[in-house]
């Protein structure tokens, strides 16, 4: 037990259901409006492709890390020694083929997509982690393309909606900025103000989509949420800018994902899509509170 405990921390369990739930939003989008369920087992593949290539990208994340890890957080699985270096190799190389076999089984769109962000991935663990710019852009876009592998249950509708993992690109974008302050003695007011500033962007972006449908509680009740849950922990990172108060603003954004995609599926699904994005949330937290999220 205390073995597979270790391989859960490794790959963040609670974070996959965030992943889980792009895929959720992106298959309500991908139904449109019309009174169709994107409940199938290809949405089972694509969330469990999400799921492997989510936590290949945390794998080889803390693969590429060990030196850095065994001096700022030498509690974790590879540096405490509970998993070794390779051990972690292999299974970010079997993760990553498992997600990209179960995006292939749904169609070539689907393939094409998981193929970019195991790419991304990868160029972020080992490149670009580190760089200002190039670190949380990298990140964002694995996020939008996590959006679009959901949406790429209907193949056709990649092209018309695509412009949808903007939203996913930014909250992300801006969560990893903000993730740079995690650590040292400093503080980094810009990067929370940046993160505050997305968070309202991606709120009237979404309410944008309230005229798609008829669905205008759900939607603005996910709108609502998804505000009170991110800056329930950004508020007080604003005041205090530190690492500790910036760590739990991250750990709150990257497990209230669902909330940003409950309020871009709902305008398409209504409660429906409310509620199958919510389920991810609760495990999320439920997990949080026995593992590690960042």
């Amino acid at each position: 037990m205390t073995r597979i405990r270790s391989y859960l921390e490794l790959i963040r369990f609670p974070n996959l259901f965030s992943a889980m739930a792009d895929i959720v939003a992106g298959a309500w989008v991908a139904v449109g409006l019309s009174s169709s369920s994107p409940f199938s087992l290809e949405l089972a593949a694509l969330l469990l492709s999400s799921a492997a290539l989510y936590a290949m990208g945390i794998v080889m994340n803390d693969y590429f890390d060990f030196e850095l890890d065994c001096k700022e957080r030498p509690e974790r699985p590879l540096p405490s020694g509970r998993i070794s270096r390779s051990s972690a190799l292999s299974l970010g190389a079997a993760l990553g083929l498992t997600g990209v076999g179960l995006a292939a089984l749904v169609n070539d769109v689907s393939l094409i997509i998981a193929v970019m962000i195991v790419g991304c991935a990868l160029l972020y663990d080992r490149y670009t982690k580190h760089s200002i710019i190039a670190g949380p852009l990298t990140m964002g876009i694995c996020r939008g393309l996590n959006l679009l592998l959901g949406v790429s249950l209907v193949a056709e509708q990649v092209a018309p909606y695509w412009w949808l993992s903007g939203f996913g690109f930014l909250y992300i974008f801006s969560v990893t900025a903000m993730s740079q302050g995690e650590t040292g003695a400093g503080t980094h007011l810009s990067r929370v103000r940046l993160m505050a500033f997305t968070l309202c962007v991606c709120a009237l972006g979404s309410a944008s989509l309230f005229h798609l449908s008829s669905h205008a509680v759900s939607s603005l009740l996910a709108v609502v949420l998804f505000l009170a849950w991110t800056f329930s922990a950004v508020g007080p990172a604003l005041r205090m800018p530190t690492a500790e108060w910036i760590r739990k603003a991250v750990e709150r954004c990257v497990i209230g994902l669902p909330l940003l995609d409950a309020a871009v599926a709902t305008p398409f699904g209504g409660w429906a899509a409310f509620g199958s994005t919510m389920v991810l949330l609760l495990l999320g937290i439920f997990f949080a509170r026995v593992f590690a999220v960042t």
